[in-house]
């Protein structure tokens, strides 16, 4: 722990004397792997979008539906003070449309996990601004979406992903309960039902509890053949890189995890950060923080 807080104050310096040179902004990267998803070095060679001004798309999940492909994402701009919700169809040539929003509040919209139970399209977006983990469902796959229900409310929870295993539906989310930051403690709540839940708090909570480490960064992905869950490491800062961590044990009673993997964004020399990632199908889509020159 101290030497970890070490390394904070070291990068937090670093990274003063970078914004005075630099700018930066969150972008997507995309593709389809030819094989299995057992290597970082297939992460290279990936297509990019980026925010015609440099603003921010980020947070990006993937949906196929109909044979088609879709990246649902959060966009920042200079027009709406505060994250809302997008969506774009990415081809395998690397083209893809531009982006129409789906979901704008008057709070905070980020990290729209998109999932799928038997026909139809559900999406847990993070909602923390509110106080509520919000159960949104797909009414026009991938335009249309009505809230169905709060999956709980008076909480500040963030990047709340649903995990079906075993036959149970478990919630991975991130509290400030007793700590600094989000991403200082890992949650697990549990449900047979997602749809009509009967939210139980795991009674290991928090299962993971430390600095800036457990994040949720995707949902959980079979890597190296393991079942893992990419989390974040926000230690040089917010969004640094991200971990997958092997779920070793997931019941209603017990939890473990050890790390597997770090993803560093080494595919570009002015990426400095990445934070979330999600695998499905052979394609996978990631964000990435990316520096540019300042003009004065």
């Amino acid at each position: 722990m101290i030497k970890r807080e070490i390394l904070k104050k070291w990068y937090k310096y670093q990274q003063k004397k970078q914004d005075k040179t630099f700018d930066s902004h969150w972008y997507m990267r995309f593709g389809w792997l030819t094989q299995p998803f057992s290597g970082l070095d297939q992460l290279n060679d990936l297509f990019e979008i980026h925010s015609p001004r440099r603003f921010t798309f980020a947070d990006s999940f993937y949906a196929e539906e109909d044979g088609r492909h879709f990246i649902f994402f959060e966009e920042v701009d200079d027009q709406h003070p505060v994250g809302f919700l997008s969506v774009l169809e990415v081809f395998k040539d690397g083209t893809y449309t531009e982006p129409t929003t789906i979901l704008k509040l008057d709070y905070h919209l980020s990290y729209p996990c998109v999932f799928k139970i038997d026909h139809d399209w559900y999406m847990i977006p993070e909602t923390s601004a509110n106080k509520t983990i919000e159960l949104w469902k797909c009414v026009q796959f991938p335009l249309r979406w009505e809230k169905h229900s709060n999956i709980l409310q008076d909480i500040e929870a963030v990047d709340s992903t649903p995990f079906y295993h075993d036959g149970m539906w478990y919630l991975f989310t991130s509290t400030r309960r007793h700590c600094k930051k989000f991403g200082d403690r890992l949650d697990i709540f549990f449900t047979q039902d997602i749809l009509k839940p009967e939210w139980k708090e795991h009674p290991s909570n928090p299962v993971c509890k430390g600095s800036q480490q457990f994040r949720m960064a995707g949902k959980p992905f079979y890597y190296q053949g393991q079942l893992v869950r990419p989390s974040q490491d926000s230690l040089k800062r917010y969004g640094g890189n991200i971990e997958l961590k092997a779920i070793t044990q997931l019941s209603p009673t017990s939890y473990q995890e050890q790390c597997l993997a770090v993803i560093l964004p080494d595919w570009n020399t002015m990426d400095d950060g990445c934070h979330t990632i999600n695998y499905e199908n052979g394609f996978v889509v990631l964000d990435s923080i990316r520096l540019s020159a300042k003009t004065y």
